[in-house]
């Protein structure tokens, strides 16, 4: 039974039924967002959201320590000019405002004792040791090789079938160089588990390496943070609109009806003119109903990782050499895991340390645990990354359309730029 609240929505001042359309977001991630903000003036909107608060992975926490109120993002974090240049739109007509960040990296194995980072010539060698070493000089000898082969492939592999770990061997790359340099950085870029980031599509890798500046030891680009926490823009969207927000409402089922969308939750039913799916593509495939088989091959080609983040101030998880502390650490035990050095990332205005851990590797001190936190990231194969130039067949010849990052690289950029794409279509 349709609700009367959303029968009266439909009725303007005078009793008549209005002449706004009616428009649902499923999700309120960036796609959601980018949606609901562009088209504020030609629909009536609802969105739905099946957590507690808004955003999706633009997810930020209050802390407060030492007398001082501050923000930690454990979603979306940085951002940089070069590849971010819509989201980057985004903010400016927003009045979004960003502030720099360090985006140092470090790799902590604890099977074999290795530690460096890549800040510096005194970084890199952190253990004395390793200047003597010629497996590890071999090591660094290969990551410039693969800088080399990969500038040099760049144009050329954008349609293969190649998989990291089978590029890496046909180059001539050290199985060392993979678990040590490339496995752990693409680990930690993707939030996937190291040992499935062998069989990730080279096709992906590269361009994205390439367009990120980490072909090379001193070529990053610029990273920056949103001044006051990532949820900002979220919260300049909804001063923009007059949205319709219901959140602790998991959205079930989305059925094309004779030019209309019926919309069943948990909680209700309700009709819209169009739908919007900015769910992950998993979510997104069990809510549409009456799918075309086409539709739901593309759909059921990406799977997503579970990933557990644990806000906490714990430092044995860190790196054992302190000066290869970096703002991105990689440790590498029976399983890796992720630590994000929160003060240096975000630049937050205490002494006292806090960090990110993405599927820790040890137990964490009960005590020094903030949050904990479940996400779920977009995991890419050879398969499914060949697919994605197929992705915009899901939104052809109907009232349910599909946006979210896993149309790309799965970023924030991405996931922005997939919602620009609806808000044509629908404008």
């Amino acid at each position: 039974m349709i609700i009367m609240n959303n029968i009266n929505k439909s009725l303007d001042s005078t009793g008549s039924v209005s002449s706004v359309k009616k428009l649902a977001i499923v999700g309120s991630g960036i796609s959601a967002m980018t949606v609901a903000y562009y088209l504020r003036e030609k629909y009536e909107i609802s969105i739905f959201d099946k957590n507690d608060y808004l955003g999706g992975h633009t997810h930020t926490h209050k802390i407060s320590e030492a007398g001082k109120d501050f923000t930690i993002d454990t979603g979306f974090i940085v951002f940089n000019e070069a590849t971010y240049p819509n989201l980057l739109k985004l903010f400016t007509e927003l009045g979004v405002e960003a502030r720099k960040s360090d985006m140092s990296f470090a790799v902590s194995n604890l099977n074999t004792g290795l530690e460096y980072a890549g800040t510096s010539l005194k970084t890199l060698f952190a253990q004395k040791k390793n200047i003597v070493s010629i497996k590890y000089w071999k090591f660094l000898f290969d990551i410039k090789k693969f800088f080399k082969n990969a500038l040099r492939d760049y144009d050329s592999l954008s349609d293969s079938n190649e998989s990291i770990e089978d590029y890496c061997k046909r180059i001539g790359l050290s199985r060392f160089f993979l678990d040590n340099y490339l496995a752990p950085m693409s680990a930690a870029v993707w939030s996937v588990p190291q040992r499935e980031v062998g069989g990730f599509p080279i096709a992906l890798l590269i361009p994205f390496f390439y367009n990120h500046g980490l072909l090379s030891m001193d070529g990053q680009h610029q990273w920056y943070t949103v001044k006051g926490g990532s949820n900002t823009y979220i919260k300049k969207i909804l001063e923009k609109g007059n949205f319709d927000i219901h959140l602790n409402e998991k959205v079930k089922q989305a059925s094309d009806d004779e030019g209309r969308v019926v919309l069943k939750t948990e909680k209700s039913e309700y009709i819209f003119d169009k739908v919007v799916l900015a769910s992950h593509s998993d979510e997104s495939l069990l809510i549409a109903d009456n799918l075309e088989d086409r539709k739901k091959e593309l759909l059921s080609k990406f799977e997503y990782n579970k990933n557990i983040a644990v806000l906490h101030s714990d430092e044995r998880l860190m790196p054992k050499c302190r000066n290869v502390w970096s703002a991105w650490n990689q440790v590498i035990k029976e399983k890796a895991s992720t630590l994000y050095w929160v003060n240096k990332l975000q630049d937050i205005p205490v002494k006292k340390n806090y960090f990110i851990s993405i599927n820790p590797f040890r137990e964490i001190d009960e005590n020094k645990i903030l949050k904990k936190i479940e996400y779920y990231h977009p995991h890419f194969t050879v398969e499914n990354f060949a697919l994605q130039e197929k992705l915009s067949e899901l939104n052809k010849n109907t009232n349910i359309f599909f946006a979210g990052a896993y149309f790309k690289y799965g970023f924030h950029e991405d996931g922005h730029v997939s919602g620009l794409e609806v808000v044509k279509l629908l404008s």
